[in-house]
C-alpha cells in the first residue's frame, strides 16, 4: 500500500482524515483505530485485520473485502453500497443503521454480527456462517439463507416472507416471533419449526 510503504500494524491511530478511495490495503493489521467518517470507496482490503475499530459513517461503498478479518468493529450509519465482503471473517461486530444496500457475501462469517432493523431483501447469505447474528425487525424477505449455520440466531419481529432456509443449521435458532411467509424449509426446518411452536411432526 502507497500511503504506508513500511509499517504493518497501526493501534490507536486516527485515519478520519485519510481518504482511502481505490487504495489497495494487503496484509495490513489496525487495532482500535478511529476510521469514523472515513472514505474507501473503490477499495481492495487484502487479507488484512480490523480489530475493535470503528467504521461509523464511513463510506465503503464498492469495495472489495478479499479474506479480511473485522473483530468487534461498529459500521453504524456507514455505507457499505455494492461492497463485496469474500471469504471474510466478520466476529462481534455492529451493522445497525448502515446502509448495505447492495452488499454481497461470499463465503466466510458474520458471526454474532449486529444487523438488526437492517435492509436485507434478496440478501445472497447461502453457505455463510451466520451463528448467533441478531436479525431482530430486518427486513429478510426472499432472502437466501440456504445452507446457513443458524446456531443461536435471533429473528426476533423479523420479515422472512419469501425467504429460503432450506439445509440451514438449526440449533438454538429463537425464530418464534418471526414473520413467515411462503418460508421455504425442508424436513429438518420444519420438525424444529414445529418444535417452537409446541407441536411434534409424526409419520
Amino acid at each position: 500500500m502507497s500511503l504506508f510503504p513500511e509499517i504493518k500494524t497501526y493501534t490507536g491511530e486516527r485515519f478520519t482524515d485519510v481518504d482511502f478511495t481505490d487504495e489497495t490495503l494487503s496484509g495490513l493489521t489496525f487495532i482500535k483505530c478511529d476510521f469514523r467518517g472515513t472514505v474507501f470507496s473503490g477499495a481492495l482490503l487484502e487479507k488484512c485485520r480490523f480489530s475493535a475499530c470503528a467504521f461509523d459513517f464511513a463510506r465503503l461503498n464498492d469495495i472489495l473485502s478479499r479474506g479480511t478479518s473485522f473483530e468487534n468493529c461498529t459500521f453504524t450509519a456507514a455505507s457499505l453500497f455494492v461492497a463485496e465482503f469474500r471469504d471474510c471473517r466478520c466476529m462481534g461486530c455492529s451493522f445497525s443503521g448502515a446502509d448495505l444496500t447492495g452488499w454481497t457475501v461470499r463465503g466466510g462469517q458474520l458471526d454474532y454480527c449486529a444487523l438488526d432493523g437492517t435492509m436485507l431483501r434478496k440478501q445472497d447469505f447461502s453457505g455463510v456462517s451466520l451463528r448467533g447474528v441478531n436479525f431482530s425487525d430486518a427486513d429478510l424477505e426472499k432472502a437466501d439463507l440456504s445452507g446457513c449455520d443458524l446456531t443461536e440466531t435471533v429473528f426476533r419481529n423479523a420479515q422472512l416472507k419469501g425467504a429460503d432456509l432450506r439445509r440451514a443449521k438449526w440449533d438454538r435458532t429463537d425464530i418464534r416471533y418471526a414473520k413467515l411467509q411462503n418460508t421455504a424449509v425442508d424436513l429438518d426446518g420444519a420438525v424444529y419449526l414445529a418444535h417452537c411452536l409446541g407441536a411434534v411432526v409424526r409419520g
